[in-house]
């Protein structure tokens, strides 16, 4: 589905309750929601393994995983398994394994054993030769005796500099004469003599200046520029030695690239698990069974169910019940067919992903597309275009489709469209699809080989609201109305309840006794 259907549907609701630890898993929900492409039986694992998840986030806090997932880094596997790494790659390296080897150990210790987690101990023994035990890398002296050596000379010669150069000012002090003189300091040009005396002497150099002031610094002496120079010649031995530790580095660590693709595709699966295992627990939605059968219980159009309890309004949970070939749904304007639809919809695409499904109990076919009416609109076409030119596309679909028609055809003049509508439907009957139709139209109640539901509607004994305030109205509307499916015998005809709708909401008297003239 594109972002244009998510919308219509609102799924992308749905998705954003999906929260996930850290930026890593932000890139492997994105991957999961928008590109990934998972078969029947894929679905039916990747459940099992989110089963798992939920019932350890029974019985343990969900704050260790999330703490031990949010500190997992993205790492380039191709930089480890080409033996090139850099100094900052090893150091991404030896903080992944790190916290990598923590949430291994921890799920080991959960029973959580549904991921191949490789054990990398020995790689990170690899990177960490001090035994420290720390996320941070530094290329250590103990992976080479030159290195050390190297680093030893120059902090000896380091140690040099700074005794030269601090022997160095305490003869300017004394041949010049000039008490409190610094390595570096500022005298201002009003001070002639001063700088006349600094700059014709040996001691120190201009580093900058400006309008007001001049800024000098000690110059290095003979003996200075000497260690200096060895300095330098010694950091191009380091540098040399450093990288040839890292060539070595590279070879030991290239050995364990298909482990370390293995862990990070295992973490990707067990982070997703359990960002859907807290997404379940948070807004109790269930593992469904994937079979051919649509079998719902305690079911909840889940963004509508958050909206209207922002709104201090209740929500009716639904239980429903479709044959796997063709349905028809009658009933009220306002009765939650839409709903009904919407919520099928948003289930098919849920359990398409593998995401718990917001249901007490659920059973739900797998379907390879859906099909929805009102999320087909296209540019330059009118309602009923779009309705015909997505169909079209849609019936050419290959695999099975769950196709979801809401009042089809409604936007061209009844007569025809209840003809098309008819036809359409009596079509899907005898295909390998699912339908599930809503419709306000007679002739499609009257087809063989289809199951009619009814929505149950408004309770019997309300007549008319004495309230003038439209949303009072509506409220009392839907406390009134019973959206639960009513399975009816074949060839009924839908209710005629628009007139009594149209009464409850306000229609004036005088308007509703023509209507009863003629009706």
């Amino acid at each position: 589905m594109n972002k244009q259907q998510n919308r219509l549907l609102e799924l992308d609701k749905i998705y954003n309750l999906i929260s996930v630890p850290g930026n890593f898993f932000e890139s492997v929900k994105r991957y999961k929601l928008g590109t990934e492409k998972l078969s029947a039986n894929e679905v039916r694992e990747a459940y099992k393994r989110r089963g798992v998840f939920i019932n350890e986030l029974k019985h343990h806090t969900e704050n260790k995983w999330y703490n031990l997932l949010a500190h997992i880094d993205e790492i380039s596997l191709s930089v480890y398994r080409d033996g090139h790494p850099a100094l900052h790659d090893l150091f991404e390296l030896k903080s992944f394994l790190y916290h990598y080897l923590a949430l291994r150990s921890y799920s080991i210790e959960r029973s959580i054993t549904n991921y191949q987690l490789p054990d990398l101990e020995d790689l990170f023994v690899l990177l960490d030769p001090e035994g420290g035990r720390i996320p941070h890398f530094r290329l250590s002296p103990l992976y080479s005796n030159t290195l050390q050596t190297l680093n030893d000379r120059r902090q000896e010669l380091s140690n040099q500099l700074r005794y030269t150069r601090r022997m160095f000012l305490h003869e300017a002090i004394d041949q010049l004469g000039i008490s409190g003189l610094k390595e570096e300091f500022v005298l201002s040009r009003t001070q002639t003599d001063l700088i006349q005396k600094i700059q014709t002497s040996q001691y120190f150099r201009l580093k900058q200046e400006s309008i007001a002031n001049l800024i000098f610094t000690l110059a290095d002496s003979l003996e200075a520029n000497s260690i200096k120079r060895e300095i330098t010649d010694l950091n191009t031995e380091l540098e040399e030695e450093e990288n040839r530790i890292l060539d070595y580095l590279g070879i030991r660590i290239a050995e364990y690239s298909d482990k370390i693709k293995q862990a990070l595709g295992s973490l990707k699966e067990l982070g997703w698990d359990f960002a859907l295992a807290v997404f379940a627990t948070n807004y109790r939605c269930c593992i469904p069974c994937v079979d051919d059968k649509i079998a719902l219980q305690g079911a909840r159009n889940l963004a509508l169910e958050l909206s209207l309890r922002s709104q201090k309004r209740p929500y009716q949970n639904l239980d429903l019940e479709f044959g796997i070939a063709a349905n028809l749904i009658t009933g009220p304007n306002m009765g939650g067919k839409t709903t009904i639809l919407r919520c099928l919809a948003q289930f098919a695409n849920l359990l398409k992903r593998a995401i718990p499904l917001p249901s007490d109990k659920a059973v739900f076919p797998f379907y390879d597309f859906v099909y929805y009416n009102h999320a087909s609109e296209k540019e330059n076409l009118s309602s009923f275009g779009s309705e015909v030119v997505s169909f079209s596309q849609a019936i050419q679909l290959e695999g099975r489709g769950l196709f979801l028609l809401d009042e089809f055809a409604k936007g061209t003049n009844p007569r025809e469209g209840e003809a098309l509508a008819t036809a359409v439907i009596q079509y899907l009957t005898s295909s390998p699809h699912t339908c599930v139709a809503a419709t306000h139209f007679t002739a499609p109640t009257l087809l063989q080989n289809i199951n009619q539901y009814q929505i149950k509607g408004i309770d019997a004994a309300l007549h008319s609201i004495d309230s003038d305030d439209l949303g009072e109205r509506l409220r009392i509307l839907a406390k009134a109305m019973d959206y639960s499916l009513l399975r009816l015998e074949d060839n009924k005809k839908p209710p005629m309840d628009a007139f009594r709708i149209a009464e409850i909401l306000g229609m004036p008297k005088d308007i509703m006794h023509l209507l009863s003239q003629k009706s």
